[in-house]
């Protein structure tokens, strides 16, 4: 399988480092001029990528086209690009609905919607997509997690999701701060700190009904440590920011 990039940015880089360091589909990647210092690095590190002298040359090669520059670029990219009909692009704007892909192109190719994370470069987490397109899950399940959805609006209410990797991290690094602090290397603080996360991610994810709210009470014994730390925050105006800042970002995401 040939596979090309138009937009050479971080997620393309994450998604060409997860594809180039795992089994893998895909014979050849071609990536477009743009960005020329990502596209050269990618083509130093990976055999298997070449980079395209134009936008239209990636396209020319390609049996899977992946759409991952800005989405204000959509008109001045995509009208100037010739595709043939028998190829599938996946487009990966944020905002923008397949059938708003669709009305740019030339030919009546099958488009996918798709919504990947950088940790796509280490094979871990989420890739949301829609519709369900046997070639692209090929493409994508070495990388992680495939969720295909039934709705392009449940693909888009999952995307507000990735607006809480900032609120993690910052989460996480306070608790690392905290450690340090009251006398814990730093080191060994974040990897503790990060496993832990990491095991309970797992647990969630592995739970047979998705309820982890019953993981919530599981966790709690009476006068047990997490039960005293969630009285705590509790009074502290507990976990209802969470929704708020989720139907901020969800606003955006449907804005485009």
């Amino acid at each position: 399988m040939q596979l090309g990039f138009i937009g050479t940015g971080a997620i393309t880089s994450a998604l060409v480092t997860g594809l180039c360091t795992t089994k893998s589909s895909v014979n050849s990647i071609w990536v477009s001029p743009r960005s020329e210092k990502i596209s050269r690095q990618l083509q130093d590190r990976f055999s298997p990528v070449q980079i395209g002298h134009s936008n239209q040359e990636v396209v020319d090669q390609a049996d899977v086209v992946i759409l991952a520059f800005l989405p204000q670029q959509k008109e001045e990219i995509l009208k100037t690009l010739r595709f043939r009909k028998e190829q599938t692009i996946v487009h990966l704007l944020s905002g923008m609905r397949n059938a708003q892909i669709s009305e740019l192109v030339d030919t009546p190719c099958k488009i996918i919607r798709s919504v990947p994370l950088p940790c796509a470069a280490n094979h871990i987490g989420p890739i949301a997509v829609f519709p369900e397109n046997q070639i692209v899950n090929e493409i994508f399940t070495p990388l992680g997690t495939v969720v295909t959805v039934d709705k392009e609006e449940q693909l888009e209410l999952l995307s507000a999701i990735t607006g809480f990797m900032a609120p993690y991290f910052e989460m996480l690094a306070q608790v690392i701060d905290w450690s340090v602090v009251n006398g814990v290397n730093h080191q060994q603080a974040a990897q503790y700190s990060a496993s832990m996360f990491e095991a309970l991610s797992v647990m969630a994810k592995d739970s047979a009904d998705g309820n982890v709210h019953q993981l919530v009470q599981e966790s709690q014994t009476p006068g047990g440590l997490n039960a005293l730390a969630m009285q705590v925050i509790e009074k502290q105006g507990g976990f209802t920011f969470v929704k708020t800042a989720l139907d901020a970002v969800k606003n955006r995401v449907m804005e485009g």
